[in-house]
Parts: C-alpha cells; sequence; structure tokens
C-alpha cells in the first residue's frame, strides 16, 4: 500500500505527529497493517522451526518402524542384513540428522534448496524417505514465499507500530484520541480558519 503521510524516516523514528484527520486515519491503517504483517512473518518463522523440530522426530519414528518391519521379514524369511549395509544406513540417517540440524535449525538458513540438500542424506537409508525430501522443499519454498512478500511491505523487518502523537488535541493519550478531539482543539486555537468549520 502507498502511504500518502508515513515515510520511512517516519517509521524509524518511530512516531508521528497528526495534524488532520486524513494523517490520523493514515497511521491507524499503518498501525493495523504492521501487526498484521508482524504477525505474519512471526507465524513463518514458528511453521519453520515446529517443522524442522517435528520432522527430525517424524524421522526417527519412521525409521524405527522401518527397522521394525524390516526385521520381522527377516525373521519369518530366515535371511540377514549385511552390517556394512546397516552402518551404511545408520550413517546416512545420522548425517541427516547433523546436516539439517546445523544449517536448518542452528545456522537458521530455510532457503529452500539448503532444506532439500540437506535432507538427502537420508536417501542413503531408505528410499522411502524421499517425501520427507520433497516436503522440505515444498516448506522452505513456501517460507521464502511469504517472506519475499514480506520483504516489499513498509516497515519490513520490524513492523513497529507508530506512536501517534498530535499538536491539536487535549488527550493525554492515545486511547482518548478521536478526530473529534483533534477537531475542537484546532477550532479553538485557529477560530478564523474556514477549513475546520
Amino acid at each position: 500500500m502507498k502511504w500518502k503521510y508515513i515515510t520511512q524516516d517516519i517509521i524509524d523514528a518511530g512516531g508521528i505527529n497528526v495534524t488532520s484527520a486524513e494523517m490520523f486515519a493514515e497511521a491507524r491503517e499503518y498501525n493495523i497493517e504492521a501487526v498484521r504483517n508482524y504477525t505474519k512473518k512471526r507465524r513463518n518463522h514458528w511453521f519453520i522451526a515446529i517443522w524442522s523440530l517435528g520432522q527430525l522426530v517424524l524421522s526417527l519414528v519412521i525409521g524405527i518402524m522401518l527397522v521394525v518391519n524390516n526385521q520381522l521379514e527377516q525373521m519369518f524369511t530366515s535371511t540377514t542384513t549385511p552390517t556394512w549395509r546397516i552402518l551404511l544406513r545408520l550413517f546416512g540417517f545420522l548425517a541427516y540428522m547433523g546436516v539439517f540440524a546445523y544449517f536448518v535449525i542452528i545456522r537458521r538458513d530455510p532457503r529452500p534448496h539448503v532444506m532439500l540438500l540437506s535432507t538427502l542424506p537420508i536417501l542413503i537409508a531408505d528410499w522411502r524417505f524421499a517425501g520427507v525430501a520433497a516436503f522440505n522443499f515444498l516448506v522452505g519454498w513456501l517460507h521464502e514465499k511469504t517472506e519475499d512478500q514480506l520483504r516489499e511491505k513498509c516497515g519490513y523487518p520490524k513492523f513497529s507500530r507508530l506512536i501517534v502523537t498530535t499538536a491539536y488535541s487535549d488527550s493525554d493519550v492515545i486511547k482518548e484520541l478521536t478526530f473529534d478531539s483533534i477537531r475542537d482543539k484546532a477550532r479553538r486555537e485557529h477560530p478564523d480558519d474556514d477549513e475546520l468549520k
């Protein structure tokens, strides 16, 4: 949205001195949008955080289920898995957990290609984890898309709300500030101004 009165300097200062009803309405609209954008940004970051930790637990549960299933099949077919294959699968699983934890959780880099590449070692453990890698790419892409949309908004990245003050009001706090209180004070101070009548 294009703002008529609100500039980056006003946003950096953190407040605006309202001198008209239009300025008050625009400052109010900016504050509402700032809260919406901040909420959207926080929700986006929480989604990545919850998915990042949740997928590690989910992968561990799926891995245990695959091992149990494999053991049951081997028990009924009287076959065994070579030790080198077990160690290779274990290495792939641990490499996935370590690489993903380092790049996505610790370094906080949820770009789609980083999330996909850090998940690829799990494919060494079992090809059935391909869904985790694909879903990681999708989650990273959605996160980046939302973040790019928010970057274009005024007030990014903090989306701090403006403190609204006025030289033309008897109000002591913002809750008491209304269009009428601004107009009444302006009429008393400028009785000859035709625009205020």
